[in-house]
């Protein structure tokens, strides 16, 4: 079961998930924000958090994981879904 960590606001949602597994030793979850303020795209390319928009980091310790890359893609597709959802309330699949 992956702890969900709810935010207003935070700089960006993946240090706030590095910072939870340092600070918390937690292994896994989920980091959720309305909103960002310095959030990074891929290759130190910046991130723009327009207001409306939901912002998620999902972390997971992948050392006791047995799984191929494409299972893991699939927990990650569903989670996602999950996730969505709960915000979105039609069905989205």
């Amino acid at each position: 079961m992956l702890k969900y960590f709810k935010y207003k606001c935070v700089n960006s949602t993946n240090h706030t998930a590095i910072n939870i597994i340092k600070q918390k030793n937690i292994k896994s979850g989920l980091v959720i924000a309305e909103k960002q303020k310095k959030g990074k795209g891929q290759r130190g390319k910046k991130w723009i958090s327009h207001k409306g928009n939901l912002f998620v980091t999902i972390f997971f310790s992948l050392e006791k994981i047995k799984l191929s890359l494409e299972q893991l893609t699939v927990i990650n597709s569903k989670l996602i879904i999950k996730l969505l959802s709960f915000y979105y309330k039609k069905k989205l699949m």
